[in-house]
């Protein structure tokens, strides 16, 4: 059975992943959106989780430096999604 809360985060999730696969949310804004909204998590608690730096994961949120991609990918699947190769283009979807 399925609580409200999960419904919520599924919700949240899926209006994120749209609005950046639209181009209106970037991938560090989709992250800090998950971690506050979502999981209402903090930068410290992901750090405790994924064996990030506070720099590293305040650099994904803000689309900063140059993340290595096993950084993100860590980051990312705590936020429950994984990365992907899609067409530039976005009327190729």
């Amino acid at each position: 059975m399925k609580r409200k809360h999960d419904v919520d985060r599924f919700e949240i999730k899926q209006k994120l992943v749209g609005d950046m696969l639209a181009g209106t949310k970037t991938m560090g804004e989709v992250g800090k959106a998950l971690r506050v909204d979502a999981l209402k998590m903090s930068q410290t608690n992901v750090c405790k989780l994924t064996g990030l730096s506070r720099q590293v994961v305040s650099d994904i949120e803000n689309d900063m430096g140059n993340p290595r991609l096993d950084s993100l990918q860590a980051y990312f699947t705590l936020m429950g999604l994984e990365l992907a190769v899609l067409p530039r283009e976005r009327s190729e979807l």
